[in-house]
C-alpha cells in the first residue's frame, strides 16, 4: 500500500523527503541527496512502463488519469508499505480517481502559504511571480514529469489543498511549512508517529535529532552548492527557506490578489486573521 507526501510544488515536500529518507534508510552518519530516491516521485516513466505506450502520454498528457490504477496496483504488488511523493491534487478525471482506499495506505500532506509559494515558484522555474501566481490560481494546472512530460495534475493550491483534506477514506495528517520550521522536532514526530504502525518501526529519539540535524535547511543548502541536486532546475533548489519569505518579495497588488481569491482557505489555516 502507498502512503503518499502530497504537497502544491514548492510547499515542503522534498524537505519532508529528506527528514524521513534519513531517519528511515540511513546507513551511515552522512546525509546524500541520494537517499531521496528511496521516497520517489509516483509520476515517473518507470511506473508507467508496459503499462501504457509512453509516446501516447506525451502526444495526450491528461490520459495518464486512465492508467493511475494500474501503476498504483503493480507497485502493491510488492505487498509492503512504500512511501511516494506527489504534487497531484487528490481528483477525479473523467470518473478515474488519482488514488482510492484500495491503493492507499495514508498520507501526509503538506501545506505552505501560498504568498511564499509563488515567490519561490516564480525562483524556482525561473519565471515572475505574476505568472507564478496565474498557476497558482489555476484550477486546471497541470505540471509534468521526466523525458515523456508525464502529466501531474497539481491543480489550484486551493483544490489540492481542499483535495486532500477531504479526502476521508484513508487517513492523513496536515503538517504546515510554518510549524516544521518554527518547530521541527514536534512536527517530525507527528509525522513518525502516524507512519510507525504501518510501516512497523520503533520511534528512536536519537535517530529523530540525527535525522533533524543533517536535514535543517542550512545543512540542505551546503550540499547542494557542493554537489548539486538533481531536482534543481534554474538557480538554486533550497533558496532561502524562511517562513515568510513574501513579505520581503510580493508586492501589494499580488498580496492582495491571492489572498482575495483564497481568503477563507487561509483562514482556516491561520495564515489569515
Amino acid at each position: 500500500m502507498i502512503i503518499w507526501i502530497a504537497s502544491y510544488p514548492k510547499s515542503g515536500n522534498t524537505w519532508m523527503r529528506a527528514l524521513l529518507s534519513t531517519y528511515l534508510y540511513l546507513e551511515n552518519d552522512k546525509f546524500d541527496f541520494k537517499l531521496l530516491s528511496k521516497i520517489p516521485n509516483f509520476t515517473r516513466d518507470k511506473y508507467f512502463e508496459n503499462i501504457v505506450d509512453l509516446n501516447l502520454l506525451k502526444k495526450d498528457p491528461l490520459k495518464i488519469s486512465e492508467y493511475w490504477n494500474a501503476a498504483q496496483s503493480r507497485i502493491n504488488l510488492q505487498g509492503e508499505e512504500k512511501i511516494f511523493k506527489t504534487h497531484s491534487a487528490c481528483v477525479s478525471l473523467k470518473d478515474k480517481w488519482f488514488t482510492t482506499e484500495t491503493h492507499t495506505a495514508g498520507y501526509i500532506h503538506i501545506v505552505r502559504d501560498p504568498r511564499s509559494v509563488v515567490c519561490s515558484l516564480a525562483a524556482h522555474s525561473n519565471t515572475t511571480i505574476e505568472k507564478s501566481m496565474k498557476d497558482l490560481l489555476n484550477d486546471k494546472f497541470v505540471g509534468s514529469n521526466g523525458k515523456y512530460g508525464l502529466a501531474e495534475l497539481t491543480c489550484s493550491w486551493k483544490i489540492n489543498y481542499l483535495s486532500w483534506k477531504k479526502k476521508k477514506k484513508f487517513p492523513g495528517i496536515l503538517i504546515k511549512y510554518e510549524d516544521l520550521f518554527d518547530n521541527i522536532e514536534k512536527e517530525f514526530k507527528k509525522v513518525l508517529f502516524f507512519l510507525k504502525d504501518k510501516l512497523n518501526f520503533q520511534i528512536n529519539e536519537k535517530k529523530i535529532n540525527q535525522a533533524i540535524k543533517l536535514c535543517n535547511f542550512s545543512e540542505l543548502s551546503k550540499q547542494e552548492n557542493k554537489k548539486g541536486f538533481i531536482e534543481q532546475v534554474n538557480g538554486k533548489f533550497f533558496r532561502k527557506g524562511k517562513k515568510d519569505s513574501w513579505k520581503e518579495e510580493l508586492n501589494s497588488n499580488i498580496k492582495n490578489e491571492i489572498e482575495k481569491n483564497l481568503k477563507k482557505e487561509m483562514q482556516e489555516l491561520g495564515y489569515l486573521n
